[in-house]
């Protein structure tokens, strides 16, 4: 999405008066003057938002960077007692559903779920909220939607509905604030602007939304910021019908439709940032499912266009998700510190706890596992990824050879998804434990699904993947579990 001027809702607080032209040297002094712009009672204090339409952007980066590290230590907090305590519901634990198309062409779909998940990804950036995560929130797209179960069942107290109209260039977004205990709305608003506008429009939304829950917002810099903004609309037109394809099932095909859309986008505009870091998923995913021609070249490629888009976005947590995939094979260490910066900046990121869990794995730590992957669980119950989170755990519990507990986890992966990996953690843990007729009937599943799997090319696979000794050692009791089941060696 790009930045541009829209129509400002009336009730919009007005900028601070006297924004700082530049960066102040001082250390005090910045403390200081993040102090006073915190208890500031009814402003917000956003660079996005407020910040650069001041024109006071540096400065505000400059205190930002002072008290970064406090923020989003409030954020990780909240979602670690909210993962500790379900029963307890955070105070600003939320849900954003998909919006509604008021075009009534399912062709415009793209456009009214790409402004949603866009404003779960701004939303998520909040100190101190508690984000639903996108794969669970658009479960509930298109059904009737029983708000007082919906935040019993998410253990959340708000959600953010809206519907987009769209004619021509012209756009319009009508949101509400729904109190889930009640089912009422808190608050509901219209926001006017063109498709040339949208990440302004949407700064317009989350600066609302702020106000209403009494949180100040302290976005360092906007996400989409104005050095990056892009000037074609058919470009970003391209770009959100590029990830809502890389938002169904991945396939080879669905991946190769994406990623001709992205470059579709780059053509019309080489620096639409969202169009690029679309594109170096799509070479990700291309490389991780084993689609690649050529993994060296496409890796190269994935990993500049990663660099291009922080460079210019810094405050970019997919970007960071996707390079930790891309050097999950062979560089785990490497890919568990991309999954930790993606969490600095959004600590609400369901897909970075739960690649973060994986890493932990590869790097010899599989006791450390489970927390972030419980996380990733908590904020997005029922994403589509739930089924190789739930294999994290069932991979952890067998490296540590608590096979009782593996196998409860693995049969809830298999129940969500069935992929080979945790038939072969209970192929192994019933081989070790000595259930050979269980190891039998699982090995017969898992040959159904890859006839081709011996106990050389799992081994060939897993060293691959880490040369950490820890890991070695437990990945090796995994292959022992095989053999005993009966797995034929090569």
């Amino acid at each position: 999405m790009t930045n541009s001027e829209v129509n400002e809702p009336s009730e919009e607080p007005a900028p601070p008066s006297d924004p700082p032209e530049k960066a102040p040297s001082d250390r005090n002094f910045k403390r200081r003057l993040w102090a006073r712009l915190r208890s500031v009672g009814g402003a917000l204090a956003s660079v996005a938002a407020v910040g650069a339409v001041a024109g006071g952007l540096v400065g505000y980066w400059n205190v930002w960077k002072t008290v970064r590290t406090d923020v989003l230590e409030e954020g990780q907090k909240t979602q670690r007692e909210a993962t500790a305590r379900p029963d307890i519901v955070p105070r600003l634990s939320l849900v954003v559903l998909p919006f509604a198309n008021l075009n009534n062409d399912p062709e415009q779909d793209y456009f009214a779920d790409g402004i949603a998940t866009d404003l779960t990804t701004d939303i998520a950036q909040m100190p101190g909220a508690f984000v639903i995560g996108r794969g669970t929130a658009f479960t509930y797209k298109g059904k009737q939607v029983d708000l007082k179960t919906l935040g019993k069942d998410l253990g959340i107290r708000w959600a953010v509905q809206g519907a987009v109209q769209r004619a021509g260039d012209q756009v319009r977004l009508n949101v509400s604030l729904v109190d889930l205990s009640t089912a009422r709305d808190v608050w509901s608003d219209r926001f006017d602007g063109d498709r040339s506008n949208l990440a302004v429009l949407q700064e317009r939304v989350t600066a609302r939304l702020a106000r209403s829950l009494n949180v100040q917002l302290v976005a360092a810099e906007s996400r989409r910021g104005q050095m990056d903004k892009s000037r074609n609309p058919d470009a970003v037109d391209f770009s959100m019908r590029g990830w809502a394809k890389l938002y169904e099932p991945r396939t080879k095909v669905t991946n190769a439709q994406a990623e001709e859309l992205f470059d579709s986008a780059l053509r019309l505009d080489p620096d639409n940032l969202d169009a690029t870091l679309g594109k170096a998923s799509c070479l990700a995913g291309r490389v991780l499912s084993g689609w690649s021609t050529s993994v060296v070249e496409d890796k190269k490629i994935a990993t500049t266009l990663i660099d291009q888009v922080l460079a210019k976005r810094p405050a970019t947590a997919s970007a960071h998700v996707i390079r930790g995939n891309i050097l999950q094979y062979g560089n785990p260490e490497g890919a568990l510190a991309e999954y930790d910066a993606a969490l600095e900046i959004d600590p609400n990121s369901p897909i970075a706890y739960g690649q973060k869990g994986g890493a932990l794995i590869l790097v010899g730590r599989a006791r450390e596992a489970f927390s972030p992957v419980q996380i990733a669980l908590r904020l997005s119950p029922r994403d589509p990824s739930t089924g190789l989170w739930q294999f994290f755990r069932c991979h952890a519990h067998t490296h540590l050879r608590e096979y009782n507990e593996a196998l409860e986890d693995c049969r809830r992966s298999i129940d969500l998804n069935k992929s080979i990996w945790p038939y072969v953690d209970m192929v192994s843990a019933y081989g070790t434990i000595g259930q050979l007729e269980m190891a039998q009937n699982m090995l017969g599943e898992l040959n159904a699904i890859r006839p081709d799997f011996t106990v050389h090319w799992l081994q060939q696979f897993g060293y691959g993947l880490s040369s950490n000794p820890q890991f070695r050692r437990e990945f090796d009791g995994i292959l022992d579990g095989l053999r005993k089941a009966g797995v034929r060696e090569q």
